[in-house]
């Protein structure tokens, strides 16, 4: 770095030793930068008056970095000198670094009216777009928006997301009339959307805008598709709050330089068409545009709204690597709920951070559930989890081939742990071999033990004599998910 700053000051090179500062301060800790500032403070400033507007860009860069007061008011001072286009957003993405004062929100807020309330040339189109959306990033930065979900009681054309395997469970918790199994989840055109949001085996909400399935590939036309189908009106009509509604894109069946490029365009003519009401934003969005390729080139639309709120699996606070998703354990105890005992005692000897436990006191609440694992942090979490509940559930810090009970339990219900590395097949061939024995000093005759596994193959080699496989559900080709039910004779 030192060496750069020296050609910084003798001014070597200047738009490549500016890169290659702004790509090294990119990949240093703050506390390390800090011995920077003042050599930066120093030199930079000057190459902003450079005639190669490379050089002015790429010192726009190197300021992000660097922690001084000074620095929002040499950059919007630059970006109002500022005459080529594609320079203008780097001195935007700079100044989003740094907490803006009201005289630097007022230029932009200027700014941002001069580029909306002006014909755009075709060919400035895409720069002035970008730049718009830039200004628009600090700006909401600096400002609070949010809305709430509050379209209950209104038509919502929706889909309700989940694995194939859980789309019958699902359709049969919704009760109505305008609505389809699909092989992704349950379609459907519903005015009680708040008395389906409690139903645990679906994964998310998508939504549709009336009579506007798909949209062009062509960037203004597209935008233009999405105003005319009236989906800022749309939105209005189903949210309470001020502000434009932020939202991030994510873009399906193309590669992703073209995606970038396309997310770009796209967004800032959404931005501009929309009167700034919808704001592509890299946090605090509160709704996410899908875009799907279809083979004719044009784009499947539909769209997910966090405004709606999610709480159903609130009581995982804590969570591991190997953790289970909790859709899956609550999807696959419902779907097994016949099997299940009423105030039954429930033991799992992989319980990880707890999630088949909370999940099956929920679903029927148990007598009392106990939690084994050898793995530490996990059971630490697990406790923490069930510091939110008041769920009669104890974790127990030890290995279930040494654990002991004085009384036989009515259910085992678990995720058995599966290998990552073909080293540990050997590990897990032995884990299910033995857990079949241990499990029949610990359950009571005739009752259940509810397994999800990774390894079906290694159930059916070892759950043989004094047990039988009552059912089996195929959950996940690509993971090898599987769900059975088996019962001790």
């Amino acid at each position: 770095m030192k060496s750069l700053i020296e050609k910084l000051e003798y001014g070597v090179s200047p738009r490549e030793t500016l890169a290659a500062v702004a790509d090294l301060l990119g990949g240093m800790l703050p506390i390390e930068i800090e011995e920077y500032h003042i050599p930066l403070m120093n030199y930079v400033p000057a190459y902003f008056e450079n005639a190669d507007a490379k050089v002015r860009k790429n010192a726009a860069r190197v300021l992000a970095y660097v922690d001084d007061p000074l620095v929002p008011s040499i950059l919007i001072r630059a970006f109002q000198k500022e005459g080529v286009l594609y320079v203008r957003p780097q001195y935007l993405k700079s100044l989003r670094h740094f907490p803006l004062e009201k005289p630097i929100l007022d230029i932009l807020t200027l700014r941002k009216e001069e580029i909306t309330n002006g014909d755009l040339a075709p060919e400035d189109r895409k720069h002035l777009n970008e730049e718009l959306q830039e200004i628009e990033e600090c700006l909401g930065d600096n400002r609070d928006s949010s809305h709430t979900f509050s379209g209950w009681k209104l038509e919502n054309e929706v889909l309700f997301v989940t694995d194939k395997a859980y789309v019958p469970i699902t359709d049969s918790l919704i009760n109505e009339t305008k609505k389809k199994q699909l092989p992704t989840g349950i379609y459907m055109k519903t005015k009680q959307l708040d008395q389906y949001l409690p139903i645990r085996t679906y994964r998310e909400i998508l939504f549709f805008l009336p009579n506007l399935k798909a949209i062009t590939d062509d960037p203004y036309a597209a935008a233009m598709q999405l105003m005319d189908a009236g989906f800022v009106e749309y939105l209005k009509k189903r949210h309470q709050g001020e502000g434009p509604f932020r939202y991030r894109m994510e873009i399906k069946g193309i590669d992703d330089k073209k995606k970038s490029v396309l997310v770009k365009r796209l967004s800032g003519e959404i931005h501009r068409l929309s009167n700034q009401e919808l704001v592509l934003s890299k946090d605090h969005y509160e709704m996410e545009l899908r875009l799907i390729k279809k083979e004719d080139n044009s784009f499947r639309f539909h769209f997910k709204l966090m405004t709606l709120g999610d709480n159903r699996f609130a009581y995982r606070k804590e969570a591991v690597a190997a953790s289970i998703k909790p859709i899956n354990a609550a999807a696959f105890l419902k779907i097994n709920e016949s099997y299940l005992k009423k105030n039954a005692q429930v033991l799992d000897p992989f319980c990880g951070v707890g999630t088949m436990l909370f999940e099956r006191n929920i679903l029927s609440p148990v007598k009392a559930a106990f939690g084994v694992d050898t793995f530490g942090e996990a059971i630490d979490k697990a406790r923490k989890n069930g510091n939110e509940s008041e769920f009669p559930i104890y974790f127990i810090h030890r290995d279930f081939f040494d654990f002991r009970h004085d009384s036989l339990f009515d259910e085992i219900v678990t995720d058995m742990p599966f290998a990552t590395k073909e080293e540990d097949a050997a590990k897990i061939d032995n884990i299910y071999y033995r857990f079949f024995g241990k499990a029949k000093d610990h359950l009571k005759e005739g009752c259940y033990i509810l397994m999800l596994v990774r390894n079906p193959e290694l159930v059916y080699k070892y759950c043989t004599a004094g047990y039988r496989i009552e059912s089996r559900l195929e959950i996940s080709e690509k993971s090898g998910l599987n769900g059975f039910v088996i019962k001790r004779l």
